[in-house]
């Protein structure tokens, strides 16, 4: 009797923990991750088209401030390029506010860009096994801004962690050069997910109409398998 009374408290917990936080009847996740709170689309059709030469020509900063073509980034695997909206609230729009002296309030991070980068760490393994790499983008408006990534780490990995504890590269787009570039600004960016297969030619690309408009883990993998399928 008492065992089965045990038995049913465990149900019971595992039914409560659909909570954003709880997650120990589960698959573990990263605390950037807002669990059942956030749901991303699970069938997704490309809806983007960026011009490659734009893309070529991008370039991206390393948190040690060293730089990277995105067309250096595939070699010979595909690429999944996801730009998240990066520090939200940062572009100089108030009244009086300029590119030096910013507005200092209301910066933040989207919990769908913690939440969607958490589990790009989650599901990496299986990104792996489809010859695919993942760059996540993380665009500021201004140099200045580029260390708010390393409190974006911590977000999404737990506090005290860093970029460079990253399964895969999370890069700065400084001055939003990137998302000019694919066409993408909306303070700072919209959500955009791009996948290259090996060749670096664009098989993909897909950008959020609203800031939880984005594929789910699922919806890349059934992208790749596709992309890797012989022809």
């Amino acid at each position: 009797m008492l065992w089965s009374m045990h038995l049913l408290l465990r149900k019971i917990l595992c039914l409560i923990s659909v909570s954003v936080f709880l997650s120990g009847c589960g698959q573990q996740t990263l605390p950037g991750d807002y669990g059942d709170f956030v749901k991303f689309a699970d069938s997704v059709e490309s809806n983007a088209q960026p011009d490659p030469s734009q893309i070529a020509t991008v370039t991206l900063a390393q948190a040690d401030g060293s730089l990277v073509k995105i067309s250096d980034l595939t070699g010979d695997k595909n690429l999944l390029l996801v730009v998240s909206r990066g520090l939200v609230g940062s572009l100089p729009n108030a009244v009086g506010e300029t590119e030096d002296k910013p507005n200092s309030g209301g910066k933040s991070f989207c919990i769908f860009c913690s939440t969607q980068t958490s589990r790009l760490v989650a599901n990496y393994a299986k990104f792996q096994q489809r010859n695919t790499e993942v760059v996540v983008v993380f665009p500021v408006a201004r140099s200045s801004d580029a260390a708010e990534l390393q409190y974006f780490s911590a977000k999404v990995q737990g506090k005290g962690k860093t970029s460079d504890e990253f399964p895969f590269p999370v890069l700065l787009d400084v001055e939003l050069t990137a998302v000019d570039a694919l066409g993408i600004r909306d303070d700072l960016s919209k959500p955009a997910t791009y996948i290259f297969d090996s060749q670096g030619q664009l098989r993909f690309g897909y950008v959020g109409q609203s800031i939880s408009d984005r594929p789910s883990v699922q919806a890349l993998l059934d992208q790749l398998d596709r992309i890797n399928q012989p022809l």
